[in-house]
């Protein structure tokens, strides 16, 4: 009998073992998945793009660099002859790189405003290991603003915001360190990283993979030095200053609308709107599937909230 419990004891030991390392196994991999998955080179996103900026109707950029803290951002500045006394950060979603934002380049280029498109941190050609969602990347969108103002010598007043996907949640997390901006877009941005991966991981991995969340959290917690339920860009939106235009595919299935719907609701909605659109677009895909659309709602929200920004003609 004593044998039997020794023999059943050391097989529910060797099990508990093996449990608890294959728990640590996909921890470590579904933290890699969320902070180290592999980007786009920017030869790679220049093919899936398929658009260079002479394309979108821009001149040849000025290659820059922008140091902030151990991270060294790699970007293009665009200084615009016709002087619109206006300039615009322009930040793309997650995996692309700088080609990924020139969609939205005409939107402020034919008002006479300099742009800057930079790769985000672990992106293209921009180092730093790990992506934070927006924890660290806020930083650098607002080392980027700077280093626009300084470069082209605006004003934050003068310099607006614009991001899609992950580049909008940054954006929007950006906002309390620019009070001064004279607005922020954000086009299909999630309302935080807790929900958003919550529901990605079911969609990607099936429901069985939650039981893996928690530890995916820690691991990647640790090994990228962030705190997941800091990452809020609805929480960001409540306490920004400068106004708010949120752009959300109805169709989009990637990140659904009712994430700009949460931070619309979060935000203040006198400076805020929020234009759910039903042009069957998917995900941050409004901007190529009605761009006369899509440019009138930002000219509407610019002539309301930012009068004078940029040229009228």
């Amino acid at each position: 009998m004593k044998k039997s419990r020794m023999f059943w004891s050391t097989v529910l030991n060797i099990l508990a073992v093996i449990i608890l390392v294959a728990y640590a196994y996909g921890s470590w991999f579904f933290a890699s998945v969320l902070i180290a998955r592999p980007t786009q080179t920017l030869a790679e996103s220049a093919a899936l793009v398929k658009k260079t900026p002479a394309d979108v109707g821009l001149p040849a950029p000025l290659d820059v660099t922008i140091v902030n803290g151990e991270v060294t951002l790699a970007g293009w500045y665009f200084a615009n002859e016709r002087d619109g006394d206006c300039g615009v950060v322009l930040l793309h979603g997650y995996t692309s790189t700088r080609y990924g934002a020139l969609d939205f380049a005409p939107l402020f280029w034919e008002c006479g405003c300099d742009l800057l498109l930079y790769d985000a941190r672990g992106h293209g050609e921009s180092n730093g290991r790990y992506h934070t969602y927006g924890y660290y990347e806020k930083e650098d969108a607002r080392a980027a603003a700077l280093w626009l103002a300084a470069q082209s010598g605006l004003s934050l007043g003068k310099i607006g915001l614009m991001g899609v996907s992950y580049g909008a949640a940054t954006s929007l997390q950006a906002a309390p360190l620019l009070p001064e901006l004279a607005f922020i877009i954000a086009d299909s941005p999630y309302q935080d990283l807790e929900t958003i991966i919550r529901y990605q991981a079911v969609q990607q991995y099936g429901p069985a993979v939650q039981m893996m969340i928690p530890g995916a959290w820690l691991v990647a917690e640790l090994r990228a030095n962030f705190d997941v339920e800091e990452v809020s860009p609805a929480n960001s939106a409540a306490q920004a200053q400068p106004p708010i235009l949120l752009i959300h595919s109805l169709s989009d299935t990637y990140t659904p609308s009712a994430h700009s719907q949460a931070i619309y609701a979060r935000s203040n909605a006198n400076r805020t709107v929020l234009h759910l659109t039903d042009w069957g677009a998917s995900h941050g895909d409004d901007v190529n599937t009605n761009f006369s659309g899509y440019a009138e709602l930002v000219d509407l929200f610019l002539q309301e909230y930012a009068p004078g920004f940029g040229k009228s003609d």
